[in-house]
């Protein structure tokens, strides 16, 4: 029986994941895994019982194996992992982050089943140049996926790592979610934003690096000139706080809304006219901007990581210095000014992610890697 496009016999993959949280690496893995497992290969994720990616991922009907992955149960880890690679007769190991990456792979290579060993890096943070990372990355997987072009051309310049053995596959969305003429539009009068007036949001965790001063502060810019229009935070992190009290201080929190955790993200992108993104640095390439395109929503996003493969400048949105609001300022009155452009943006977008970052594409080009190291 054939499964999928590509391969002609099931497969058993294991993915590792030793996060947390929430964000977009850990959707990359439940939806590739979600996506494999529709193509009638067997999926399994290993991460710790007290992620969220093993609470989504039970929910998803997935079958999810938690263990404890903390400095003081390394050796019970490996030793658990490898027990599952032979017990399940695992074809592929795919490792994450760091920690689960030195586990899962340690334990690939000790096994009798040795499965072909990928270890995806999903963002530009730059890798140490030192011994280990070497052997992280070049000695323990086959071959090593980046999220981004930029991603892999950074570990190749900056470290000499062998191209080869590295290859960019993109995160894909469904475009069949996220379709502008499917989705319900009715967030946008819950959050009581009449016909005619701009609405502006960032999707994003609310961590650090995704600089959402920096959207707060071009939003105060914008609001001196369109006193009438919208601010949109949805997400949670760390520093919701903080970035609650910064807009509070700037008395802005009657046009700067803090939304929250929202999983209906197409019905989030529905709503809104503008999407920002601010980040600053460790963007690989994010999935928000091309779920963005893919509602037909133009985009003003900082030129950092593997963003610029996505966000074309002019054609797809804005591409702007990062750390400068008064540029992120300019590029959302540009959009709110000028509706024509939004719309041709928009739709350029959609075209964009349509024909080179969907999801099946994304799962093609795994498969395509699968059958190739196998």
């Amino acid at each position: 029986m054939m499964v999928g496009k590509r391969l002609n016999r099931n497969l058993t993959v294991l993915h590792t994941e030793s996060s947390l949280g929430w964000g977009g690496q850990e959707i990359r893995i439940l939806e590739e895994a979600k996506g494999l497992t529709g193509r009638e290969h067997r999926l399994i994720i290993a991460c710790q019982s007290e992620s969220e990616l093993s609470i989504r991922a039970k929910e998803a009907g997935l079958e999810v194996i938690t263990l404890s992955m903390r400095k003081i149960s390394y050796l019970s880890a490996v030793l658990k992992l490898r027990s599952i690679i032979d017990d399940y007769g695992v074809d592929i190991l795919n490792t994450h982050s760091s920690r689960d990456s030195w586990l899962g792979s340690i334990a690939g290579r000790l096994s009798k089943k040795r499965p072909i060993i990928l270890r995806t890096r999903h963002l530009s943070t730059t890798v140490s140049r030192g011994l280990l990372s070497r052997f992280l990355y070049e000695i323990l997987p086959h071959r090593v996926i980046t999220t981004g072009e930029s991603i892999r051309n950074q570990m190749i310049t900056d470290n000499g790592f062998d191209g080869k053995k590295i290859m960019s596959i993109p995160t894909g969305v469904n475009i069949d979610l996220f379709d502008p003429k499917r989705v319900d539009e009715t967030l946008r009068s819950e959050w009581g934003v009449p016909r005619g007036v701009p609405a502006i949001g960032m999707v994003a965790v609310i961590r650090s690096w995704k600089g959402h001063e920096y959207f707060i502060d071009a939003a105060g810019m914008v609001l001196k000139e369109f006193p009438e229009a919208r601010f949109f935070i949805v997400g949670d992190g760390p520093r919701k706080e903080i970035v609650s009290d910064y807009i509070k201080e700037r008395g802005l929190h009657d046009s700067i809304i803090m939304i929250g955790q929202m999983d209906d993200i197409p019905r989030v992108m529905a709503a809104l006219d503008i999407v920002v993104l601010s980040s600053y640095a460790n963007e690989g390439l994010p999935q928000v901007l091309l779920q963005s395109l893919a509602m037909g929503k133009p985009v003003v996003a900082s030129n950092v990581g593997s963003i610029s493969e996505v966000i074309v400048d002019g054609k797809t949105g804005y591409l702007i210095p990062p750390r400068d609001p008064s540029k992120l300022a300019e590029g959302i009155m540009s959009f709110i000014k000028r509706n024509g452009l939004r719309d041709e943006m928009g739709m350029e977008g959609r075209r964009l992610v349509t024909s080179r970052f969907s999801l099946e594409g994304m799962l093609d080009r795994i498969e395509d890697l699968y059958k190739e190291l196998l």
